[in-house]
């Protein structure tokens, strides 16, 4: 699959429908080169996930593999290769990967407004 050229508004528009396929989720952020717009023929798509830790759980039980769909999720519904797609997940992450998505990530959805300004 070529990977598909998508704006910050239509990957936000894309995201509305990742609810559906992810109930845990409560935030993603695009976050790396393609959200500084350094990007270049060989440039992944990074995306950080924030999950609700309890809604996550209660989810593994039927879906132990769950965190390891998010990227052909993604892929699907963005429709990029699942192959360029690297997620980090907030909830575990180092201090310093979480700098650089407060720093210089987009918010892509937001299950409270307010979400990613919690996060900073």
């Amino acid at each position: 699959m070529q990977d598909k050229i998508l704006t910050i508004a239509e990957l936000r528009e894309l995201s509305l429908q990742l609810l559906k396929k992810i109930p845990y989720l409560k935030m993603l952020v695009l976050f790396g080169s393609r959200a500084t717009g350094n990007t270049n023929a060989n440039s992944d798509w990074d995306f950080a996930v924030l999950c609700d830790e309890e809604k996550y759980n209660l989810y593994v039980q039927d879906h132990p593999l769950a965190l390891f769909a998010i990227p052909g999720i993604l892929g699907e519904i963005f429709k990029i290769n699942s192959d360029n797609i690297d997620i980090i997940e907030l909830n575990h992450c180092s201090e310093l990967i979480a700098h650089f998505v407060a720093r210089d990530g987009k918010v892509l959805y937001e299950n409270q407004a307010d979400e990613f300004e919690k996060f900073k």
